[in-house]
């Protein structure tokens, strides 16, 4: 009696609706307090506990699905030697046990709030348990404690300093995470295929090896504008489904191996602060396109990248692009890159017009650049011929791709060295660069017109386009047909990247009026240009017509005089034309004042006007200084006419307005996002969303 008495004063129960109990507790009586109850659903406790009472939990109350330790306070035990979780003895305070939940039915449970240390695999295989909440106290969190759980959501606090290896591994069902604490472990969220939405916090400076791999449902992560990330470890997001990540604004130092391979992304600004960037970093991202590299920003000189931070990342690592089909790496390497890795761009084999090797590039190593099949000239910069490895460019027909040195003393030389011999050498010059900067594009077509009416300085070896020794409108002529007939057979996204790469932005934009067609008809609309920034010389751009429509013509609109317009048909996208615009006088277009060019097209008797829409993209609008700016896509609804076999859709812009987020209107444009408003004479308005 006196025995049952002094238990009853160590511990009070109440019994919660006859499956739960509130038990408080002193330090290792959990097992005499709930003999009796072993069957419980719900359990509270307050007081004191230690690794005794876990191990109780562990081994007996196997239905429980709720506890709730808010008000406990985990004290120290030490077994004398004896193990009670493994090999372990003694045990700390304010911590959960080891294996302590291991594979139970938990459904729900409440941390006690002085907590600091949660063991290894505590809460491992409880599938059912949906939410937890970690608390402010916690500091380190130890291996696969949460693994295969049946968790929704987490959020890890500053407080947490470290953490094991697999702490959410294998939670299928988590979707969402907050990070802020130091150091995010090895394998952290690994195999989490339904993560989607990551926020990564101030105090993170390390995601750590395979955090994120084979999370499938995650596209992008967020991070906060203070964010202390210096570190993204070994195959940190390999196999993952990201999409996006802005890295270019942290303070990070490196990228370790294959750690944004086997991803679906398609561009990527590398953190200006990077030296170094481990083993197949990025490689097999079939999606990938554009890679800027470090001290290589977003201002543009002549229509080339310009460099804009001191370039920190010397070499390019062994299979760092491997893979990469469709990335266009032709201006991707800056001055400072002086050596390029194994394997570093194997079969990387989109269409290339020119391929640079800056100036500081000294090595090249083993099939650095075999496969390159796209690749249409290797032009480099060092006048010292680089080293190479074995089998530097196999696969590559290198008889049929022109060589190009920046003088002649360093062409004998590359000539005459192991592997670059092999090499086109019948031209020292890129055909059709005419202002000489390393590219061929609209602006060089503007600075050849130029020559031809003022006279001036040009690159006159790279504008005798057609090599019958002198210059003149046929090479006009035939660098307009040169560039047309290289986008043609790139696919739309592969334009716009290099388009995106190559030029700053423009508010200016097409202007496209809703169209009316039917099956079997043939119509003519108008385009107009709003350009309140600049005046324009020339464009060009890619057409997409809805399918069973056909392109039949392209025209310049007088108004005293005409541009001359050429167009040809993609190779690769259906429906789509590429074309360019531009007066043999230089002539400006006419702009605000009225519309700029008419096209006509014709439906055939299968078209359906169901979700159809014209697009004008990937355009290129040019200054009377060659200068080329990328403008918005614009978009235009297609419906179904009244049937007129005929109809000419022309009226002039009576005004335009600009409309910021904020909804305040300005007849020029705000900087950021604007919605440009144009109203045409007849009352009709059309809209497109530019960036300024």
């Amino acid at each position: 009696m006196r025995k049952l008495f002094l238990l009853m004063l160590a511990t009070a129960i109440t019994a919660i609706n006859g499956f739960g109990l509130t038990v408080t507790n002193n330090a290792g009586q959990l097992a005499d307090a709930l003999q009796n109850n072993l069957g419980i659903t719900a359990l509270t406790v307050t007081g004191t506990m230690d690794a005794r009472d876990f191990l109780f939990i562990t081994n007996e109350l196997n239905e429980l699905t709720t506890l709730d330790l808010t008000g406990v306070t985990i004290v120290p035990f030490n077994n004398n030697g004896a193990a009670l979780y493994g090999t372990v003895a003694n045990y700390l305070g304010n911590e959960i046990p080891r294996t302590a939940f291991f594979g139970k039915k938990l459904t729900s449970v409440t941390l006690p709030s002085t907590l600091e240390s949660i063991g290894f695999a505590a809460f491992a295989g409880c599938d059912r348990l949906q939410s937890v909440t970690l608390p402010a106290s916690l500091t380190y969190i130890d291996d696969y404690a949460f693994a295969g759980t049946g968790l929704t959501s987490i959020t890890i606090p500053a407080t947490v300093q470290d953490m094991g290896k697999g702490v959410f591994a294998r939670c299928e069902a988590l979707q969402s995470a907050v990070l802020d604490c130091r150091y995010v472990g090895d394998f952290a969220f690994l195999g989490d295929i339904s993560l989607n939405n990551v926020q990564v916090g101030p105090n993170v400076s390390s995601i750590l090896r395979a955090v994120f791999s084979g999370c499938s449902a995650l596209t992008t992560v967020n991070f906060d504008p203070a964010c202390r990330l210096t570190r993204i470890d070994d195959e940190a997001f390999i196999n993952s489904g990201l999409e996006n990540i802005d890295i270019n604004s942290l303070n990070l130092g490196t990228i370790g191996d294959w750690a944004f391979a086997q991803t679906r992304l398609s561009s990527i600004v590398l953190a200006n602060g990077m030296t170094s960037m481990g083993e197949g970093a990025l490689a097999h991202n079939p999606l990938l396109t554009t890679v800027t590299f470090p001290g290589m920003g977003h201002d543009r000189a002549g229509g080339r990248m310009a460099p804009t931070h001191n370039h920190t990342l010397a070499a390019v690592s062994d299979y760092a692009f491997a893979d990469d089909s469709l990335l266009n790496a032709g201006a991707m390497l800056p001055k400072g890159v002086n050596a390029i890795g194994n394997y570093a761009l194997y079969n990387v084999s989109a269409v290339i017009d020119t391929m640079r090797l800056p100036s500081t590039v000294t090595s090249l190593g083993d099939m650095a650049m075999a496969g390159m099949i796209g690749m249409q000239v290797l032009k480099t910069d060092a006048t010292e011929v680089p080293a190479v490895g074995n089998e530097v460019w196999a696969g590559v027909n290198q008889p049929e791709i022109p060589l190009i040195a920046p003088d002649n003393t360093s062409l004998k030389a590359y000539q005459e060295a192991d592997q670059w011999m092999y090499f086109f050498f019948g031209i020292d010059v890129l055909l059709g660069d005419v202002n000489g900067d390393g590219a061929v594009s609209i602006a060089d077509v503007t600075a050849l017109i130029d020559y031809l009416l003022e006279g001036g300085d040009i690159n006159e070896a790279g504008a005798d386009v057609t090599q019958d020794g002198n210059i003149s409108i046929a090479d006009v002529t035939a660098l307009i047909d040169k560039l047309l007939g290289g986008n043609s057979g790139k696919s739309l996204n592969t334009i716009q990247n290099i388009v995106k790469e190559s030029y700053n932005s423009t508010s200016d934009c097409l202007v496209v009026p809703a169209m009316t067609l039917r099956p079997g008809e043939t119509r003519t609309f108008e385009v107009a240009l709003n350009n309140v920034e600049h005046n324009y010389t020339a464009l060009q751009c890619e057409l997409v017509l809805p399918q069973g429509v056909t392109l039949k013509s392209i025209k310049g609109i007088g108004r005293g005089y005409e541009h001359n317009y050429s167009f040809v048909e993609n190779k690769i996208e259906d429906n789509v034309y590429s074309m360019i615009g531009a007066s043999s006088a230089l002539h400006s277009f006419v702009g605000n004042e009225g519309n700029i060019l008419s096209i006509t097209v014709t439906a055939d008797d299968e078209f359906s006007s169901q979700d159809a829409e014209l697009v004008f993209t990937n355009v290129v609008l040019v200054t009377p200084k060659h200068e080329g700016y990328f403008a918005a896509d614009a978009k235009a609804p297609v419906s179904e006419g009244s049937g007129i076999e005929q109809v000419t859709t022309s009226k002039e812009v009576a005004n335009v307005r600009y409309i910021n987020v904020a909804g305040q209107e300005s007849e020029t444009p705000f900087s950021g996002v604007n919605i440009v408003v144009t109203t045409y004479t007849d009352g009709t308005t059309s809209t497109v969303k530019v960036m300024k």
